[in-house]
């Protein structure tokens, strides 16, 4: 079918206008409407009246040109084809015409019908594909995602509106640069990991921090796909950002009240097990109190204690741990020592009558993930076994490697083709009905009775699995118990960090620590541990206290060790008034709650920080560590003026 057109020709002389018609009219493949002006004023009019689909302009019009009509569309915005007609071959001209962006240029006298309707349609057929580019660029700006092309090599190629507000960078200046100099915050062997994966398998998927030019990071879920020409040839990667920050907030605080409730759910349990662990400890100090207590005895009843109070720090700490809910970085993790951690606090707070067992593979793939997010997956499914299992059964952790090949990857829609850890909870319950086996996963639906669950562990189970890029696969029979198979991608080449060796005690030698503590037991107990070890020990029990301790005692203090949480001056206080009095003091900050804290005492000046409850272990290996591990001067005998 004839493609239709409206041709504007602007030509002075009506020879050339018949001539040009003549030859129009043999055209098979286009279909002409054919507009005459006479001037370069008739012709600028008709220009702005009316749009054309090419325009054909003599070089020659009176005291005007066809390069004078040309400029002065251009510079108004018009953007249809411009074929310039001249009467005698002039390079000169046509360079000057190409400059001023004429679409072709034909000599008079020299066209035939075929090559004025080749030309023609080409110009077209050119300007109609560059206008559909511009109309998907202006679309694409218009876009919030994030948008950018780069070449195999990581060179920025394309770059849209979004992009450049979240990077403050424009498309201009980031044109060519490689895309981890232009996205910055973010990980350049992510990026690299990133372009490798996908020219290797056609996609990735992934979240990326990139860091904003005002100061604030955000979270982009990004996918990127390989673009290839029409031979299959890779030719760039498209990457396409949406920015999850604000909803990722969300979901944590989701996360974190789910988590309160799990917490509040594990209380009774918890409660008789701390008082099953006190009564050794309380039995354990009458028998010291006797004086007729033979050396066997006394030592039997000293590890009793020391037992059931480490079982019960152990256990708070645990149960803290879940309960804060630090979401960290996607790390590599090994499965193993997740299982292991949540199976114990399972024995420690899950009644008797429920039997615990795991099988874990002894050589399971690490998987990239949020250790606090896949303990929350296992302890939502096996508190909700637990409910399950009201008269006592059997509840399995399993854990194993597994590999998807395509023909099962097909068959589920969040698989993916390739290496996974299965993590498996399977208790032998009262099951699920086969009629709401499918909703099991929606948030708020639950089949507890009211004021049992809140109907939001199972959905936070399935969000925190996907988000891991996982899927889950759950079986059950009503009788019988049902069986949750977490499937998590692996990472069988990455290496988890080795855990630190334990410690050996260190010894004082006479040097002198103030310990700062509110608390007279613990006081007491640091202060008889120090001692043994060889220190010489000052104590005070607040804030002010301690300043005049150090302002008294300034050449014999060679460290602090202090609390945070104190009335009047607190910790955080107390260790900026002597950064400020006593800058090279070191300083040991201790504390048993959570929450940042940590954080907030280095960037108060702490050189170290100490986890109640602790070990005389733990708190020497901490003052070796900030007296001799890094080199710091003995404070002057007399300090600073503030």
């Amino acid at each position: 079918m004839a493609m239709p057109l409206d041709i504007l020709l602007v030509e002075d002389d009506e020879d050339d206008y018949h001539i040009v018609r003549r030859l129009l009219r043999r055209a098979t493949t286009i279909q002409c409407t054919l507009h005459w002006r006479a001037s370069y004023e008739e012709g600028l009019a008709a220009l702005r009246e009316s749009p054309f689909d090419v325009c054909l302009v003599d070089y020659r019009l009176g005291t005007h040109n066809g390069l004078s009509l040309l400029r002065t569309i251009r510079s108004e915005g018009l953007t249809l084809p411009v074929i310039l007609l001249t009467g005698q071959g002039d390079l000169q001209v046509d360079l000057e015409a190409m400059a001023a962006g004429a679409w072709d240029y034909l000599i008079k006298g020299q066209i035939n019908a075929q090559q004025l309707e080749r030309t023609i349609r080409y110009a077209v057929e050119r300007h109609r594909a560059e206008e559909r580019i511009r109309e998907q660029a202006t679309l694409l700006d218009a876009a919030r995602e994030v948008i950018m092309a780069v070449d195999l090599d990581g060179h920025v190629i394309y770059w849209n509106r979004s992009a450049e507000q979240l990077t403050g960078k424009s498309a201009a200046a980031v044109q060519g640069r490689l895309v981890s100099e232009v996205l910055e915050g973010i990980d350049a062997a992510l990026l690299q990991e990133a372009l490798q994966a996908v020219q290797t398998g056609g996609v990735w998927n992934g979240e990326l921090r990139v860091h904003r030019h005002n100061g604030e990071d955000r979270l982009l879920e990004s996918r990127w796909t390989l673009v290839r020409d029409a031979y299959g040839r890779p030719r760039s990667v498209l990457i396409i950002g949406t920015d999850v920050t604000e909803r990722r907030q969300l979901e944590q605080q989701f996360l974190r009240a789910q988590r309160m409730e799990s917490i509040g759910r594990l209380v009774s349990g918890m409660a008789h097990d701390l008082n099953n662990l006190f009564v050794p400890i309380l039995l354990g100090v009458r028998l010291l109190a006797q004086d007729t207590l033979d050396p066997e005895k006394r030592a039997r009843a000293l590890g009793m204690i020391q037992r059931s109070a480490e079982r019960g720090a152990d256990l708070v700490r645990q149960v803290l741990a879940f309960a804060r809910g630090m979401e960290g970085e996607r790390v590599p993790l090994d499965v193993r020592t997740i299982v292991q951690e949540v199976a114990h606090l399972l024995r420690e707070t899950f009644p008797s009558t429920i039997r615990i067992e795991t099988q874990l593979s002894n050589e399971i793939w690490p998987v990239r993930g949020d250790a606090t997010q896949l303990q929350q997956v296992l302890m939502n499914l096996c508190v909700n076994a637990r409910d399950a299992m009201p008269e006592g059964g059997q509840l399995l952790l399993a854990a194993e490697n597994v590999e998807l090949d395509p023909h099962y990857a097909q068959r589920v829609l969040e698989a993916r083709p390739g290496p996974y850890v299965c993590l498996t909870v399977s208790d032998t319950g009262v099951g699920i009905p086969h009629d709401i086996l499918d909703k099991i996963f929606e948030p708020f639906f639950t089949t507890k009775p009211m004021g049992k669950g809140s109907g939001l562990g199972l959905s936070t189970v399935y969000s925190i699995v996907r988000s891991h890029g996982g899927f889950i696969n759950v079986y059950s029979e009503p009788g019988r118990g049902s069986t949750f198979r977490v499937y998590l991608p692996a990472a069988p080449e990455t290496r988890v960090a080795e855990a630190k060796a334990m410690v050996p005690t260190y010894r004082g030698a006479g040097e002198g620590v103030l310990l700062v503590d509110d608390e007279p037991f613990v006081l007491e107990a640091a202060r008889e541990a120090l001692e043994q070890l060889g220190y010489r020990v000052y104590t005070a029990t607040q804030g002010q206290e301690a300043l005049d301790q150090l302002a008294a005692h300034a050449s014999e203090i060679r460290a602090v060790v202090t609390d945070l949480v104190m009335p009047e001056i607190d910790g955080l206080t107390l260790i900026r008034a002597i950064r400020e009095r006593w800058p090279d003091l070191p300083v040991v900050a201790s504390s048993g709650l959570h929450g940042g804290r940590a954080e907030a005492a280095r960037q108060a000046g702490a050189h170290a920080f100490l986890h109640k409850p602790y070990t005389t272990e733990k708190l020497a290996a901490v003052l070796h560590q900030v007296l001799h591990k890094t080199e710091r001067p003995a404070p002057e005998s007399r300090p600073s003026e503030p």
